[in-house]
């Protein structure tokens, strides 16, 4: 028996080489799991891309590889209590919990510090809500873990310490008044001999989500009928998430479900609420609707920021729900909260601070002007204080409003003290210029402030400290909100009279006007010595239409005389901006100025001189330049082209910009070196290319896959270090180039719908507001690859993110298709090869290129209609852009015609004429068919349509219906 075993075993590793050689495998030469075992070559023998695609052929290819893979993962965890899934941990007794990393040995202390931060911007939400004539409530769920630590074993990684841990613990010292502790009646339910969360759950199930409902109403004084605590048809089953993961399996969607509550059935006398929330609502949702009279629920999956919209939208209580686990990914939105109601703020006292007053830190000057406070900064070194200021009481609470001029560059750095949770970084959004700092509780709050991390000339043009007394509003039990003419929410709330000021509220008219007074130079003094801050060797600044502005930051000392600064070209000194005054009298032994109208090129070096000595010349060593930055994100696509391919020479002027540094090229990244090469050489600039795509990322939540994803704009989000990573570059680019799907069409979980409106938001709520429009058009460009070819993938999901994408050319302003991938040739299960993605950069380039208007086309041929000239013949005629005719000319791939969703055999598929390709089916079909090209997850691309441009640019996908034998309906 052990000797056949044996044999077998060897038979069974000896099959696929055996197959192949044998050619029943029919081994493709794109190296897919889709058509054929992958054929193995000499440069993929150290890919770990072709191992995953023998993998998935074996998965997909063999009858049993699926169903015996899931036997495997149930033995796992019904037997032995393992799993290979990282997302998963099996307690005892089989109990499932959703796994974490092995925590660092300072997470307690950055929960600890994210909490209080949560914690201090909750209490602002709460009363910008109450101030605007709304109830806050919020509602953190907590974690499996909590609830049920005795099953989850030894050895976790699960931990104890949690930002909900320090929620709880900030409540009891100063407590919101909407606060729902569900901790309580959730234990005070299991200890009665309920199971709240099942064995096998991640969420909570019926019987927990009615004793949270129970809780909240009660906080809330709304009435609750006795039979509302009990679980209800209406309620959903419980989640089978986990079990799913660990079988391998996709888990099936769990979110709010938004539209069957909303209709009822609601009572007809109770407030109307605005819920915000995560999965949870599921079930919660059908034990809350009877005490409401309305209600608006707002999917945090999709809508990832809690803001404007909450307290804009019609409502008298704001319910906010999330998972305890799900905190970090919290992201209060205070600007847009502020924004939104201040216009119906009632018991709030607003105090202007004397911008006068402030004084400098560190590497800062400062003059009171009457535009504002003007700040010369050397860049992340410079500080300058505020006055003190009160801090935040039991009694009223208090925020800081900054208010910074128009397209103001960069973040800027808040410290607080006494507050231990590090610099607050904030970014002014364009069409609000304000920021919102909520100040600790405490008797005295000390503010320094950082206006950019970037060296500059910038006007803080107003301070405001806001005090918001009271508590939130009664409760609005049967009655819905009062309109403006009903009186003051804040009628019998005790309201200190008076307050002590800050500062004084105005400037006189003398400081208003004028600078402050500066020393003369004294014939004495000694002669001045000044210090060049250089500018980042291969710097590349976005130009503004043909030039750009530069800062010019560096120390001086001795007596006091203007500073001048000049550009010249480090190739061969060539002066490209003359002697410039930057700064005419140099404070607090600091020079900075701009030097406006630097011309387009590079690459070039800075000078700078005192007028007192201008002899004496500081020259700057390094080289930088004024041209286009363009911003790649995406995932793992996007990022190969920067990491795949060694078959170009970088031009002398393409720069990288990756985490946060300027870095050359070398000659790995096949797109990337040929999209600025491409671009340098037809543009005579220097071209960054911002590298901050991260593989497996999704644009939506429920395509989160432990990687993060875009719509995420918390601290520690992808999005954030996009962010960060731009204001590092200057806060300005000329065009944005996205490439990602993948993810999202993997789960199969995101429609058409869904993924278009989320771009959509993507592009107008986060990338246009949070990054400057460096191009001379209307909005900040964005350019999109729609989803490649996935061989391991769905056809219809990969079709519908795809669609979307499409559709996202048409309902986004200033949204252009950057490049087609599909015609190109993949290696490995999802990613491209090294000559794919130099295409790819070339096409990107001709794109860019054709928005400049230095080329006439940036698109292939497309299909102007579809005719029928038998029930057995198809012509498909194409209208070209830059080509005149296409190739190839027979057994043109790609091509599908289709009857009432059933395929039809096509007998051959050629050209007509340089306008026509034709269609023979086999059989007559004198019906309604459906032609489409380029469909689905992997089409036959072995011949596909390219017209004869120097581009050779694919026709572009399509799914047209036609009839026979009237014509095309499009």
């Amino acid at each position: 028996m052990k000797k056949f075993l044996s044999l077998l075993f060897a038979v069974l590793l000896m099959a696929p080489v055996s197959l192949w050689l044998l050619g029943s495998m029919n081994g493709n030469t794109d190296n897919t799991v889709g058509q054929g075992f992958p054929m193995p070559e000499a440069s993929l023998l150290l890919d770990k891309e072709y191992y995953r695609a023998v993998e998935g052929w074996f998965r997909n290819a063999l009858p049993m590889g699926r169903p015996m893979q899931r036997i495997n993962h149930w033995l796992d965890y019904h037997l032995f209590d393992t799993t290979s899934s990282k997302t998963v941990h099996i307690g005892t007794h089989g109990w499932l919990y959703p796994a974490r990393t092995v925590p660092e040995s300072d997470e307690s202390t950055v929960s600890d510090e994210a909490g209080r931060r949560l914690f201090l911007d909750l209490h602002a939400v709460e009363k910008i809500t109450a101030a605007a004539g709304r109830r806050f409530v919020f509602a953190a769920v907590p974690a499996k873990a909590a609830i049920y630590p005795e099953y989850i074993g030894s050895g976790n990684t699960l931990g104890t310490h949690s930002i909900y841990r320090t929620l709880i613990e900030s409540q009891n010292r100063h407590p919101l008044s909407g606060f729902v502790d569900l901790e309580t009646p959730l234990k005070k339910a299991k200890l009665g001999g309920v199971d709240v969360y099942n064995k096998r759950s991640k969420l909570w199930n019926c019987a927990g989500a009615a004793a949270a409902a129970e809780r909240i109403l009660e906080a809330q004084r709304l009435s609750r009928p006795a039979a509302a605590a009990r679980p209800n048809p209406g309620c959903p089953p419980p989640d089978t998430i986990l079990y799913r993961q660990i079988l391998g399996e996709t888990p099936r969607e769990v979110r709010p479900a938004v539209s069957s509550h909303v209709s009822g059935p609601h009572s007809v006398l109770g407030p109307k609420a605005i819920i915000y929330g995560d999965a949870y609502l599921n079930q919660l949702m059908p034990f809350l609707t009877h005490a409401f009279k309305g209600m608006e629920v707002i999917d945090s999956s999709l809508e990832t920021t809690f803001g404007g919209r909450m307290i804009a939208s019609d409502g008298d209580m704001v319910l906010l729900e999330c998972g305890g686990d799900h905190l970090r990914r919290l992201h209060l939105d205070l600007e847009s909260l502020y924004a939104a109601a201040k216009k119906r703020f009632q018991g709030v006292i607003k105090r202007d601070i004397a911008l006068e007053t402030a004084t400098p830190v560190s590497r800062c000057a400062l003059d009171a002007t009457e535009n504002g406070l003007e700040i010369r900064s050397s860049g992340p070194e410079a500080f300058f204080a505020l006055p003190a200021l009160p801090g935040s009481t039991g009694s009223v609470f208090r925020m800081l409003k900054l208010a910074f001029s128009p397209d103001h560059p960069g973040s800027v750095s808040i410290l607080i003290h006494p507050d231990a949770g590090g610099a607050i970084r904030k970014t002014p959004g364009h069409g609000s210029r304000d920021l919102i700092v909520p100040l600790p509780f405490a008797d005295r709050i000390a503010i320094q402030i950082n206006p950019s991390e970037h060296p500059g000339v910038f006007i803080l043009e107003s301070a405001q400290l806001f005090s918001f007394y009271g508590t939130s509003p009664a409760s609005v039990r049967n009655a819905s909100r009062q309109s403006d003419a009903g009186g003051d929410i804040y009628s019998g709330i005790s309201i200190r009279p008076t307050e002590t000021p800050p500062a004084r509220t105005k400037t006189s008219p003398d400081i208003k006007t004028k600078p402050r007074a500066r020393a003369a130079a004294h014939p004495t003094d000694a002669l001045p010595e000044i210090t060049l801050t250089d500018i980042a060797e291969g710097r590349i600044f976005q130009r503004q239409g043909k030039s750009g502005d530069i800062a010019v930051t560096g120390t001086y000392s001795g007596a006091i005389g203007p500073v001048a600064a000049r550009v010249i070209s480090a190739d061969d000194g060539a002066v490209m901006v003359p002697w410039t005054v930057v700064d005419d009298s140099p404070e607090n032994g600091l020079f900075t100025g701009i030097l406006h109208h630097v011309p387009q090129g590079g690459w070039y070096r800075l000078q700078v001189r005192s007028g007192l000595t201008p002899w004496v010349v500081e020259k700057g060593r390094n080289r930088w330049g004024v041209g286009m930055l363009v911003a790649c994100i995406g995932q793992s696509n996007m990022r190969e082209w920067f990491y795949t391919g060694k078959e170009h020479l970088p031009a002398a002027t393409l720069m990288l910009h990756r985490g946060g540094e300027w870095v050359p090229p070398g000659r790995i990244g096949n797109g990337a070196l040929a999209l600025g090469n491409r671009l340098t050489a037809a543009l005579k600039i220097p071209i960054g290319l911002l590298d901050y795509s991260v593989n497996g990322t999704g644009l939506t939540a429920k395509a989160e896959w432990g990687k993060g994803f875009w719509l995420d704009t918390g601290p520690d989000s992808i999005y954030r270090r996009l962010i960060d990573g731009v204001n590092a570059a200057g806060g300005s680019v000329e065009t944005v180039l996205w490439m990602q799907g993948e993810a999202d069409a993997a789960r199969g979980t995101v429609s058409r719908e869904e993924y278009r409106q989320a771009l959509e938001r993507f592009v107008n709520d986060q990338i246009r507001v949070d990054i400057r429009n460096g191009s001379s058009r209307s909005h900040l460009p964005f350019l999109m690859i729609p989803l490649v070819k996935r061989p391991t993938g769905r056809d219809r999901s990969c079709q519908w993110i795809r669609d979307a994408q499409m559709d996202a050319l048409k309902t986004i302003a200033e949204c252009h298709l950057a490049a087609i991938s599909m015609d190109l040739e993949n290696r490995g299960r999802q990613h491209l090869t090294a000559a794919s993605y130099t295409t790819l950069g070339i096409r990107t380039a001709q794109t860019i290129l054709y928005l400049l208007d230095k080329v006439p086309y940036h698109r292939g041929p497309f299909v102007r209609n579809v005719t029928r000239p038998s029930a057995q013949t198809i012509d498909i005629e194409i209208e070209h852009r830059g080509g005149t005719d296409f190739t190839p000319w027979t057994d043109i791939t790609g091509f599908e015609v289709l009857v009432d969703g059933q395929q039809q055999a096509i007998d051959s598929v050629s050209r007509q004429n340089g306008h026509t390709i034709r269609i023979e089916l086999e059989e007559q079909v004198p019906r309604t068919i459906r032609v489409r090209y380029l469909y689905g997850a992997h089409p036959d691309t072995d011949h596909p349509v390219r017209d004869n441009s120097d581009l050779r640019l694919p026709l572009e996908p399509f799914s047209i219906n036609t009839r026979y034998p009237e014509g095309a309906d499009i």
